[in-house]
């Protein structure tokens, strides 16, 4: 498959018909790799569907996809996915940061720099909003799995580890409890 160039914004007049492939991405990274990403085997295409519909309709949300042809069909196909979160409209002292949440690249696209677009589209949708520090999500720094790939990718876009929380979630592909290593980034620092 060809690789489109660039990342786009979750748009709900054009992609809704997409949610499901997001799904898939979401399920795939769980069950390739054991990504920890919210939910739990046994997985469900319709719970995991139905929650990103949730989160498309949120008006201080911009899910970022990364869209990627298939010769034989000229159709689209999801590659990756993030969500910037607009935390201030929730803390009038935070108006300044946003969230970021869910950056899922599917196995058979990774290696190909879509992290880094992904990222790179959400950083620039940030500062459209006026933001300036990126964590997590709704009191949470940007985290990961020690160990997993996701954690060297990070630092490699400029993000700022921040510390480990020992046993912080729990992995679906062992049930174990994992450490996770924790990033931020501070966009005024990056111009």
């Amino acid at each position: 498959m060809e690789v489109a160039s660039e990342a786009v914004v979750f748009d709900d007049t054009k992609h809704c018909s997409l949610l499901p492939a997001i799904a898939a991405v979401h399920m795939a990274c769980i069950t390739t790799d054991g990504t920890i990403a919210t939910f739990l085997p046994p997985l469900s295409q319709e719970k995991i569907t139905l929650w990103w519909e949730d989160h498309s309709k949120d008006s201080e949300r911009k899910i970022i996809l990364h869209l990627a042809t298939e010769p034989s069909t000229g159709k689209f196909a999801v590659a990756g996915v993030v969500m910037l979160v607009n935390e201030g409209s929730k803390n009038e002292g935070g108006r300044f940061r946003g969230g970021v949440s869910k950056l899922l690249v599917s196995p058979s696209y990774r290696r190909r720099g879509i992290a880094k677009q992904l990222m790179g589209k959400l950083e620039k949708e940030a500062r459209e909003w006026g933001l300036t520090l990126l964590v997590g999500t709704l009191l949470e720094l940007l985290d990961t799995e020690v160990g997993s790939p996701a954690e060297k990718v990070y630092p490699r876009l400029g993000w700022i580890k921040v510390g480990v929380i020992p046993k912080f979630e729990q992995s679906p592909a062992d049930g174990e409890l994992k450490d996770n290593v924790f990033f931020y980034k501070n966009l005024l620092l990056d111009v």
